[in-house]
């Protein structure tokens, strides 16, 4: 895995190190600016390798030392000779002790005739021993004289983070300043807008020269840099509004370090890649890491809503993209319509240490072109929500024709098992926007409209064996007409011929030759041969028929005519409360119910249940 993993490249900082290596011969007091994180320390190191000069770094702020600032530099300027001191107080320490009557351990009797002098000599030792004792934490004055009088040979003293000082540690500072200014170079580093004495305008009369780092260290490089690289890594072309917006958020280089670490963490520790789109994934993760609380409102699914104040006017959005926020409001409100789905239709694969569960554009590309069985149950059973109806609907125009023909044969053998879905649909759909795009298309459909349809079609069906009603059967049932459509192009269709008893989809053959005699729903004028071509229909078409005549429903509306449920139990509806004003009352006891008593009674003995009811759902209370 961590072969995958994006490797934040060197930058190459060398002119720029060796040139400041130059500038550090002259005993000068300078200021290398940068803000935390920017890079500071690794450019020192390079300077360091490239001078002659010894660079000795003292890091105040992280020192947990409580000796003064005087002495830890003197400490660091000369090592040699402040453990010389130090080790030398010890041993005369030891000596007084020694040589006292308190601990007399018979050192002296080895002095033989020279014990007097000794023994003066130790007093003496005593006395600076213990005068030293009291006066050592009380002043600097000793390292100070030494510090002032002792050369600097070929060495350069940096004081690091000074902006991270206290304000007393930086007074303390400018006293070394003091003693050593013009006896070797100083450079202080820090963030010089954050440092405390810059308001009295202090830190600018002792500093000579102001340097900032390399322009490869500004925020803007190294973001555009490293865009360079996600976009091959992940073979994408990053939108110029996000690459604008982060470069100008001034970002540093840890603050790019620690953004990567998460890149490489979600998208391939925790397998994200090809599962997210991977610039709303970054997003999310920038926002994760530098603004936590609208981090919140997406974890917590809360609108993050612009204000009119906030939006960003033309020229902000040519410079530096739209906000944060504004970006965020759009992934959250906006569906691009591509694989993988967005943050809005998939939200929790996107937030961090989410596992992802939606398959990969890879796996899904070999799903479809396996033409396998798991392809056909993905077609039938995915809804609009999974992920293989959200690959499908941003694939298709893509897919080569082969793949187009095949996926809408297996549709039509399905369509016909009486199955359908939002994928069904929707290939049969684009099928028929290729030919006839959906502009040309403006409803109510001109005749000719109508006839370039079932031309399309019909080829098509009929190459796959279905019969006459079949096509009416797929036409209707994939949206592609309505029966008033089919109606008025089916305008000759016969009932009373041996043909029609041999149709497999008897029922919508019948529905469509209502709809061309204007009989739909207008029962008492149904004669004889209707009613003896509805004999003929099994119990699918039988219900199917009288669903789409709104005298039998199954719960499931118009959409599940094709359904014959678990426990088979359906409503018969006896009358009716017409919609329309004045809401007249329709009666169907005689004019439907009489008649097709006899089927209802044999299908209730095979299992059925029909529950007779009043659809009183628009009766106007007198």
């Amino acid at each position: 895995m961590e072969h995958e993993f994006i490797k934040l490249e060197h930058i190459d900082t060398s002119v720029a190190a060796k040139n400041f290596a130059e500038l550090l011969y002259d005993n000068k007091t300078y200021f290398l600016n940068g803000s935390w994180g920017s890079g500071k320390s690794e450019f020192l190191k390079k300077v360091k390798r490239g001078s002659q000069n010894k660079l000795i770094t003292i890091d105040f702020w992280r020192l947990s030392d409580t000796r003064s600032t005087i002495e830890i530099a003197f400490s660091k300027l000369h090592p040699f000779l402040y453990w010389t001191i130090r080790l030398g107080i010890i041993l005369l320490v030891a000596v007084s002790i020694l040589m006292t009557n308190v601990v007399d351990i018979g050192l002296s009797n080895y002095f033989g005739g020279s014990k007097p002098l000794i023994l003066k000599l130790g007093g003496v030792v005593a006395l600076i021993v213990a005068v030293w004792q009291v006066f050592k934490k009380k002043s600097d004055e000793f390292y100070c004289f030494l510090l002032s009088k002792l050369p600097k040979f070929s060495k350069v003293l940096i004081i690091d983070d000074f902006d991270r000082m206290s304000e007393k540690q930086q007074e303390e500072s400018y006293k070394l300043f003091s003693l050593i200014n013009g006896k070797l170079p100083i450079v202080f580093v820090g963030d010089i807008t954050k440092v405390h004495k810059s308001d009295g305008n202090y830190l600018s009369k002792i500093i000579d020269r102001q340097v900032e780092l390399p322009f490869d260290l500004h925020p803007s490089k190294i973001w555009n840099n490293y865009f360079s690289v996600l976009e091959d890594k992940f073979n994408i072309a990053l939108s110029n509004d996000f690459k604008k917006r982060i470069s100008s958020d001034q970002k540093n280089l840890r603050d790019r370090e620690h953004f990567n670490d998460y890149v490489n963490q979600e998208f391939f520790t925790r397998g994200k890649l090809d599962h997210v789109q991977v610039e709303q994934q970054l997003l999310v993760i920038y926002t994760y890491l530098f603004y936590p609380d609208l981090y919140m409102n997406l974890l917590k699914g809360e609108p993050i809503k612009v204000e009119k104040s906030e939006e960003s006017d033309f020229q902000d959005i040519i410079s530096i993209g739209h906000t944060l926020k504004e970006q965020l409001s759009e992934i959250q409100s906006s569906d691009n319509s591509e694989y993988p789905l967005s943050f809005k239709k998939n939200k929790l694969e996107y937030l961090l240490y989410e596992q992802t569960s939606n398959r990969t554009k890879i796996e899904l590309d070999l799903l479809f072109t396996s033409n396998s069985e798991e392809l056909i149950s993905e077609i039938i059973e995915s809804d609009q929500s999974s992920d293989f109806y959200q690959y499908l609907s941003s694939q298709f125009r893509v897919f080569s024709k082969k793949m187009k023909k095949q996926l809408l044969i297996m549709v039509i053998k399905e369509s016909m098992k009486f199955k359908n879905s939002p994928s069904m649909n929707f290939i049969v759909q684009e099928s028929l926007n290729e030919v006839i795009p959906s502009y040309e298309r403006n409803s109510p459909l001109a005749e000719d409209v109508i006839t370039r349809i079932i031309s399309m079609w019909e080829p098509i069906l009929r190459n796959e064996k279905l019969d006459q009603s079949e096509i009416i059967y797929f036409l209707n049932k994939h949206d592609l007409l309505s029966f008033h459509e089919l109606g008025l192009y089916y305008s000759d269709l016969r009932i009373d011929t041996e043909t029609f008893s041999n149709l497999r989809r008897k029922d919508f053959f019948l529905l469509t030759y209502l709809s061309s005699k204007g009989l739909f729903e207008k029962f008492k004028y149904w004669d004889n041969t209707i009613w003896e071509a509805i004999e003929l229909f099994d119990d699918r078409e039988f219900l199917s028929f009288w669903i789409f005549q709104s005298i039998i429903t199954n719960e499931l509306g118009y959409e599940g005519f094709d359904i014959i449920s678990e426990d088979k139990r359906y409503t018969i509806w006896t009358g009716r409360y017409l919609f329309e004003s004045p809401h007249k009352h329709t009666d169907y006891k005689e004019s439907v119910i009489s008649k097709i008593k006899p089927r209802l009674e044999k299908m209730e003995k095979e299992g059925f249940t029909f529950t007779e009811m009043e659809d009183t759902r628009f009766k106007v209370e007198t």
